[in-house]
């Protein structure tokens, strides 16, 4: 099958070969005893859906942390044993490591510093530049070491300064270093969390991962050996630390002015708001935003593969390969460090005419969120159909509705209520997302075992929209076919405007719809497009009143802290809607560590957000995956969809 790549492929054959031998027989012909090909020509009739039910096999098989659905139980015995007895080898295809990946993006990558703001644009890019401690692998969606040589179990400490905290003991690989030659070491470690935890930096969103880190240690005979302490136990405690990108001391502060401040300092919030006027500290602070550090390729460097050859605004940027990349040499031990291609170009290209004759001209490798009717077009287009795969991938990412609270309009969660059973979600999925798309409660992944299957869907009707404004006082006074109420002394009209990236067909036609079914109720809704640049900004400094726009189906356990909380409303942090009615029970479930206990906290928080409706949530798209065929590719449900520095050009024997 075609969509399924070499990736897939081999993973699938070894969940196979552990099934088949039970463990008992070593060696390579037991442990990928089938090739991806074999795969390919076995199972021509599953659906692009196969690579979630190797996230449920693998997840079976190890944490059961997917569930794995009836309807999908008989396939997935099917999988195995046609495998079981079919598999055979396959010398036909080699691969030529070399070679240009050509990647679509809709905004630029124009912050190459992942701790300053930026778009998810410049985030996925700026991975391929730094490395963290730790990755998920594309497929089972759990963390697999990266700059580490395994990850760590969790210990008490029995003893010492940090004796009854939680710690982790981590070692990075030998091998591991930067761009000058020197190795990279816990230091390291040790100055990004100073970055994060810089009280002068606008690093907020980052730092409630980091509320219980207590400190870290760095061995001393070995630097390349650390310990993280916590205070108690928290969800993501290793997680957090996996996913730290690691950035050198060496070229980010020259001077050392973080050298001699302590990351104690930093993580005591009674003495990090001390650092405020000490001059080193805020010295540093300037100095690390300088665009220097953002965007200019003397500057920008990581241990990652990959480093900046250029970027030119809104025509996209260049990464290239580094020559004896350290990571080559252990990539078959770690296959996250695996990096094929020479040369990474991202394009900037919004409209999807241009985008479909980039695929004509060979210009383009890989696309994702294609727009749903453009994508079923070109996927009926024999030429198109030749040389690229066409996959529809479950759902990464949901797009929503987010109020701003502070807005004494949409205050009373009646208006709220009212505007959601205003959307007609069966136009919006079935028209405008031609069938690719599902409705969702809440932003968990509906995949999770802590998703709210149980809370209803607000269906369309205009009357029961109709019947709540009233209940809230707002009535067409005048006639105008505008609901209004007197606030603050003043009659008022129900008049909202929605801010939209609406360059983006889907976006454009969300917000027709929108504007249309909500006029029937009497809510005047005024689509204002802007850019994703703009829409970051002002949605974070409170400017808005409704904003529509996307989030990621986390894959594991998701911390809703961020986002929900009001530790971190905006512009501090990333809860922009300025909703406050769950933070007790969000605390209880980052420190809840029996998984039964904190699924039923995830219910009571999505049921009290289902409540309140601080956003409306849309649907949640099908990932739309169009990749080249010369490839042997990965793709993902983690986003944005691929692994494109693990791309690997077939070449035909």
């Amino acid at each position: 099958m075609r969509q399924v790549n070499e990736y897939f492929a081999l993973r699938l054959c070894d969940f196979v070969a552990n099934l088949k031998m039970s463990g008992s027989v070593e060696g390579p012909s037991v442990r990928y005893p089938c090739s991806a090909s074999d795969i390919l020509l076995l199972l021509p009739r599953f659906s692009s859906d196969l690579i979630f039910l190797e996230q449920s096999l693998i997840s079976i098989s190890m944490k059961n942390l997917f569930p794995l659905h009836r309807s999908a139980a008989g396939l997935v015995a099917a999988v195995a044993i046609l495998l079981l007895f079919s598999c055979k080898s396959d010398p036909k295809t080699t691969i030529a490591a070399n070679a240009t990946v050509n990647v679509r993006m809709e905004a630029a990558a124009t912050t190459l510093n992942p701790y300053l703001p930026a778009t998810g644009y410049s985030r996925y890019v700026a991975q391929r530049i730094f490395h963290s401690l730790g990755e998920l692998d594309p497929l089972t969606l759990e963390f697999k070491p990266m700059l580490v040589k395994q990850l760590p179990t969790k210990r008490t400490v029995s003893e010492g300064a940090y004796a009854g905290a939680l710690a982790y003991d981590f070692e990075i690989l030998d091998e591991a270093k930067w761009d000058n030659g020197s190795p990279v070491t816990g230091h390291d470690v040790v100055f990004s969390l100073k970055i994060i935890m810089h009280p002068s930096l606008p690093t907020e969103v980052y730092r409630g991962y980091f509320e219980y880190l207590k400190g870290v240690e760095v061995d001393a005979a070995n630097p390349k050996k650390f310990t993280t302490y916590f205070s108690q136990y928290y969800m993501l405690m290793m997680e957090s630390m996996c996913g730290v990108p690691i950035m050198p001391a060496y070229n980010y502060d020259p001077d050392n002015l973080l050298a001699n401040i302590p990351l104690s300092d930093f993580l005591d919030k009674s003495k990090a708001a001390e650092l405020a006027a000490n001059p080193s500290a805020q010295a540093f602070a300037k100095a690390f935003q300088d665009p220097k550090f953002i965007n200019d390729k003397n500057f920008v460097t990581g241990s990652g593969p990959y480093r900046l050859e250029s970027t030119d605004g809104d025509q996209g940027a260049v990464l290239i390969k580094k020559e004896n990349w350290w990571g080559d040499a252990v990539a078959q031990r770690y296959p996250l460090l695996a990096a094929y291609p020479t040369k990474l170009v991202y394009k900037i290209v919004q409209d999807e005419a241009a985008v479909e004759n980039l695929f004509l001209t060979d210009a383009l490798d890989v696309a994702v969120q294609v727009t749903p009717a453009k994508f079923l077009e070109m996927k009926q287009n024999p030429a198109l159909e030749a040389k690229y795969d066409f996959l529809s991938i479950g759902a990464t990412q949901y797009n929503r509705l987010a109020f701003n609270l502070r807005n004494p309009k949409v205050q009373d969660k009646r208006v709220r209520e009212a505007l959601a059973h205003a959307i007609d979600y069966d136009y919006l999925i079935n028209n405008v997302m031609q069938g690719l798309a599902q409705r969702i409660v809440s932003p968990i992944n509906p995949a999770k075992t802590f998703y709210a299957k149980n809370l209803p869907l607000r269906e369309f009707s205009i009357d029961k929209a109709k019947a709540l404004l009233a209940e809230a006082g707002w009535q067409d006074t005048d006639g105008n076919g505008i609901v209004d109420k007197v606030i603050q002394g003043k009659k008022t009209d129900l008049k909202l405007e929605l801010m939209a990236l609406t360059k983006a067909k889907v976006n454009e036609l969300v917000a027709q719809s929108i504007e249309e079914t909500a006029q029937r109720a009497g809510i005047k809704i005024v689509v204002v497009g802007v850019d994703i640049d703009k829409l970051q900004t002002d949605t974070r400094q409170g400017n808005f009143e409704v904003a529509m726009y996307g989030a990621a189906l986390h894959p594991g356990l998701v911390e809703l802290y961020q986002t929900y909380h009001s530790a971190n409303l905006a512009p501090k942090g990333d809860n922009r809607t300025g909703f406050t009615k769950a933070d007790s029970v969000i605390v209880a479930i980052r420190t809840t560590e029996n998984e039964a206990a904190r699924n039923a906290l995830y219910i009571k928080a999505q049921e009290i957000i289902n409540e309140e409706i601080p956003e409306i949530y849309l649907y949640a798209p099908l990932q739309r995956t169009v990749v080249a065929k010369k490839f042997d590719y990965v793709v993902t449900p983690n986003r944005p969809g691929y692994y494109e520095q693990m791309f690997k050009l077939k070449a035909q024997q």
